[in-house]
Protein backbone atom coordinates (compact mmCIF):
# COMPACT_ATOMS: atom_id res chain seq x y z
CA UNK A 1 0.00 0.00 0.00
CA UNK A 2 1.27 3.46 -0.92
CA UNK A 3 1.71 5.69 2.12
CA UNK A 4 0.09 9.13 2.13
CA UNK A 5 2.37 11.97 1.10
CA UNK A 6 4.26 13.85 3.77
CA UNK A 7 3.66 17.38 2.52
CA UNK A 8 6.38 18.89 4.70
CA UNK A 9 9.04 16.46 3.40
CA UNK A 10 8.17 15.72 -0.21
CA UNK A 11 7.82 17.33 -3.61
CA UNK A 12 5.79 15.93 -6.48
CA UNK A 13 6.94 14.93 -9.95
CA UNK A 14 4.06 15.63 -12.33
CA UNK A 15 3.12 15.42 -15.99
CA UNK A 16 0.92 18.17 -17.42
CA UNK A 17 -1.67 16.70 -19.83
CA UNK A 18 -2.53 18.39 -23.11
CA UNK A 19 -5.07 21.20 -23.17
CA UNK A 20 -7.98 19.26 -24.71
CA UNK A 21 -7.96 16.72 -21.86
CA UNK A 22 -7.50 19.40 -19.20
CA UNK A 23 -10.40 21.53 -20.47
CA UNK A 24 -12.88 18.65 -20.27
CA UNK A 25 -11.75 17.53 -16.79
CA UNK A 26 -11.69 21.13 -15.56
CA UNK A 27 -15.40 21.52 -16.35
CA UNK A 28 -16.31 18.85 -13.76
CA UNK A 29 -13.80 20.29 -11.28
CA UNK A 30 -15.24 23.79 -11.68
CA UNK A 31 -18.90 22.75 -11.29
CA UNK A 32 -18.26 20.92 -8.00
CA UNK A 33 -15.79 23.52 -6.72
CA UNK A 34 -18.16 26.41 -7.34
CA UNK A 35 -21.14 24.58 -5.86
CA UNK A 36 -19.26 24.01 -2.59
CA UNK A 37 -17.14 27.19 -2.78
CA UNK A 38 -14.06 25.03 -2.24
CA UNK A 39 -11.65 27.73 -3.40
CA UNK A 40 -13.13 31.20 -2.72
CA UNK A 41 -10.19 32.89 -4.48
CA UNK A 42 -10.96 30.86 -7.66
CA UNK A 43 -7.48 29.26 -7.77
CA UNK A 44 -8.23 25.62 -8.51
CA UNK A 45 -5.71 22.81 -8.25
CA UNK A 46 -3.99 22.46 -11.62
CA UNK A 47 -4.92 19.16 -13.24
CA UNK A 48 -1.93 16.87 -13.48
CA UNK A 49 -0.68 13.29 -13.20
CA UNK A 50 1.70 12.62 -10.33
CA UNK A 51 4.27 10.07 -11.47
CA UNK A 52 6.53 10.09 -8.41
CA UNK A 53 7.29 11.81 -5.11
CA UNK A 54 10.76 12.93 -4.10
CA UNK A 55 12.63 13.90 -0.96
CA UNK A 56 12.51 17.69 -1.01
CA UNK A 57 16.09 17.89 0.29
CA UNK A 58 17.27 16.15 -2.88
CA UNK A 59 15.41 18.32 -5.40
CA UNK A 60 18.57 19.69 -7.04
CA UNK A 61 19.90 16.20 -7.73
CA UNK A 62 16.46 15.21 -9.05
CA UNK A 63 16.52 18.20 -11.42
CA UNK A 64 19.77 17.00 -13.01
CA UNK A 65 18.34 13.52 -13.55
CA UNK A 66 15.04 14.79 -14.90
CA UNK A 67 16.71 17.23 -17.28
CA UNK A 68 18.49 14.30 -18.92
CA UNK A 69 15.48 11.95 -18.86
CA UNK A 70 13.18 14.59 -20.38
CA UNK A 71 15.52 14.82 -23.39
CA UNK A 72 15.43 11.04 -23.90
CA UNK A 73 11.65 10.82 -24.26
CA UNK A 74 9.25 12.55 -26.64
CA UNK A 75 5.64 13.30 -25.91
CA UNK A 76 3.95 10.96 -23.45
CA UNK A 77 0.55 9.63 -24.53
CA UNK A 78 -2.13 10.12 -21.88
CA UNK A 79 -5.44 8.23 -22.04
CA UNK A 80 -8.31 8.42 -19.57
CA UNK A 81 -11.58 6.57 -19.86
CA UNK A 82 -13.58 6.69 -16.65
CA UNK A 83 -14.14 8.39 -13.33
CA UNK A 84 -13.16 6.50 -10.22
CA UNK A 85 -13.39 6.90 -6.49
CA UNK A 86 -10.18 6.43 -4.51
CA UNK A 87 -9.53 6.83 -0.81
CA UNK A 88 -6.48 8.62 0.59
CA UNK A 89 -6.00 9.29 4.29
CA UNK A 90 -9.58 8.26 5.06
CA UNK A 91 -11.17 10.62 2.51
CA UNK A 92 -12.61 9.89 -0.92
CA UNK A 93 -11.38 11.68 -4.01
CA UNK A 94 -12.95 11.78 -7.44
CA UNK A 95 -10.35 11.01 -10.09
CA UNK A 96 -10.02 10.21 -13.75
CA UNK A 97 -8.17 6.92 -14.09
CA UNK A 98 -5.17 7.21 -16.39
CA UNK A 99 -4.46 4.17 -18.54
CA UNK A 100 -0.88 2.95 -18.59
CA UNK A 101 -0.01 3.66 -22.20
CA UNK A 102 3.33 2.20 -23.35
CA UNK A 103 4.97 5.64 -23.45
CA UNK A 104 3.70 6.61 -19.97
CA UNK A 105 4.66 3.28 -18.43
CA UNK A 106 8.16 3.25 -19.96
CA UNK A 107 8.81 6.90 -19.02
CA UNK A 108 7.52 6.70 -15.44
CA UNK A 109 9.34 3.45 -14.66
CA UNK A 110 12.63 4.72 -16.13
CA UNK A 111 12.44 7.85 -13.99
CA UNK A 112 11.41 5.99 -10.86
CA UNK A 113 14.22 3.45 -11.30
CA UNK A 114 16.87 6.17 -11.54
CA UNK A 115 15.42 8.23 -8.68
CA UNK A 116 15.25 5.10 -6.51
CA UNK A 117 18.84 4.14 -7.27
CA UNK A 118 19.94 7.57 -6.01
CA UNK A 119 17.60 7.33 -2.97
CA UNK A 120 15.56 10.36 -4.14
CA UNK A 121 12.13 8.80 -4.69
CA UNK A 122 10.04 8.40 -1.54
CA UNK A 123 7.80 5.68 -3.01
CA UNK A 124 8.85 2.23 -1.86
CA UNK A 125 6.35 0.01 -3.70
CA UNK A 126 6.00 1.68 -7.09
CA UNK A 127 4.26 -1.35 -8.62
CA UNK A 128 1.17 -0.30 -6.60
CA UNK A 129 1.22 3.28 -7.92
CA UNK A 130 -2.00 4.26 -9.71
CA UNK A 131 -1.81 6.98 -12.34
CA UNK A 132 -4.77 9.35 -12.05
CA UNK A 133 -5.90 12.94 -12.39
CA UNK A 134 -7.58 14.21 -9.23
CA UNK A 135 -10.75 16.13 -10.08
CA UNK A 136 -12.31 16.74 -6.64
CA UNK A 137 -10.58 16.46 -3.28
CA UNK A 138 -10.61 18.25 0.06
CA UNK A 139 -6.82 18.64 -0.03
CA UNK A 140 -6.10 22.39 -0.18
CA UNK A 141 -9.84 23.25 -0.12
CA UNK A 142 -10.62 26.31 1.98
CA UNK A 143 -14.20 25.08 2.48
CA UNK A 144 -13.98 21.27 2.44
CA UNK A 145 -16.94 19.24 1.25
CA UNK A 146 -18.51 17.33 4.19
CA UNK A 147 -17.17 13.78 4.05
CA UNK A 148 -20.55 12.12 3.51
CA UNK A 149 -21.34 14.45 0.58
CA UNK A 150 -17.89 13.98 -0.98
CA UNK A 151 -18.35 10.21 -0.74
CA UNK A 152 -21.79 10.55 -2.35
CA UNK A 153 -20.44 12.66 -5.27
CA UNK A 154 -17.61 10.23 -5.72
CA UNK A 155 -19.78 7.13 -5.73
CA UNK A 156 -22.30 8.79 -8.07
CA UNK A 157 -19.60 9.57 -10.66
CA UNK A 158 -17.70 6.29 -10.26
CA UNK A 159 -17.56 4.31 -13.46
CA UNK A 160 -18.95 7.08 -15.66
CA UNK A 161 -17.11 6.85 -18.92
CA UNK A 162 -15.33 9.82 -20.46
CA UNK A 163 -12.70 8.55 -22.93
CA UNK A 164 -10.12 11.21 -23.76
CA UNK A 165 -6.55 11.22 -24.94
CA UNK A 166 -3.84 13.83 -25.23
CA UNK A 167 -0.09 14.13 -24.94
CA UNK A 168 1.94 15.40 -22.03
CA UNK A 169 4.77 17.61 -23.20
CA UNK A 170 5.83 19.00 -19.82
CA UNK A 171 7.35 17.39 -16.71
CA UNK A 172 7.52 19.48 -13.52
CA UNK A 173 8.62 19.31 -9.89
CA UNK A 174 5.99 20.87 -7.60
CA UNK A 175 5.75 22.02 -4.01
CA UNK A 176 2.45 21.03 -2.33
CA UNK A 177 0.63 24.36 -2.71
CA UNK A 178 -2.08 25.92 -4.89
CA UNK A 179 -0.05 29.11 -5.41
CA UNK A 180 0.84 29.03 -9.12
CA UNK A 181 4.03 31.05 -8.58
CA UNK A 182 5.31 29.11 -5.56
CA UNK A 183 4.30 25.68 -6.85
CA UNK A 184 6.73 25.09 -9.72
CA UNK A 185 10.31 24.31 -8.69
CA UNK A 186 11.48 23.12 -12.10
CA UNK A 187 9.92 22.48 -15.50
CA UNK A 188 11.21 20.31 -18.35
CA UNK A 189 9.97 20.07 -21.91
CA UNK A 190 9.83 16.47 -23.04
CA UNK A 191 12.00 15.65 -26.02
CA UNK A 192 13.60 19.12 -26.10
Amino acid sequence: MIKAAELDKEYFLVLIPGQELVETAAQVQKIVSEHYNLYPDQIYPQLHITIDRIDKNKAELAEEILQNKAKEFGEIEIEVDRFSCIKFSGQHQLVLEVNETPSLSKFARAIHRELSEKNISTIENYEEWMFHITIVSNIFAENPIPMDELTEICLFMEGMSRPLSAYAEQLEIWRPTLDPVEKIIASFELGA
